[in-house]
């Protein structure tokens, strides 16, 4: 018995991870409401990604403190251009859409979706 609920509990997980991956490939940033708004409050300098320490807007304060990394093309302007390292300031308003964090102090959140708002 014990085992079934296991085999379950591991059918169930991975269904979830192939659903996860399947919005990834898919734009999320068309299909759902974003995971967290707010402002960028400051800039990490990086050559190969864009990476941003993030203040919540109220609501979103389950992401106060986070570094997210954006990696080639997940970081957008409003109106959807691409954004690369050197292109996002401190004060910046952005969305973001993520699949799974880390439960931490800042959560950590690999593999983050953004778009910059107007």
């Amino acid at each position: 018995m014990r085992s079934t609920r296991f085999l379950l509990a591991a059918v169930a997980a991975l269904a979830l991870s192939l659903a996860a991956c399947e919005s990834r490939g898919s734009d999320v940033r068309d299909t759902r409401e974003p995971d967290a708004v707010g402002a960028v409050s400051e800039v990490v300098e990086s050559t190969d990604a864009v990476v941003v320490v993030f203040s919540p807007d109220p609501g979103y304060e389950y992401f106060a403190g986070t570094t997210f990394e954006f990696e080639d093309g997940d970081l957008e302007s409003a109106d959807g251009e691409v954004l690369g390292p050197g292109e996002v300031a401190v004060g910046d308003r952005l969305e973001v859409w993520v699949d799974l964090c880390a439960e931490s102090f800042p959560v950590q959140c690999p593999d983050p979706i953004g778009r910059l708002l107007p």
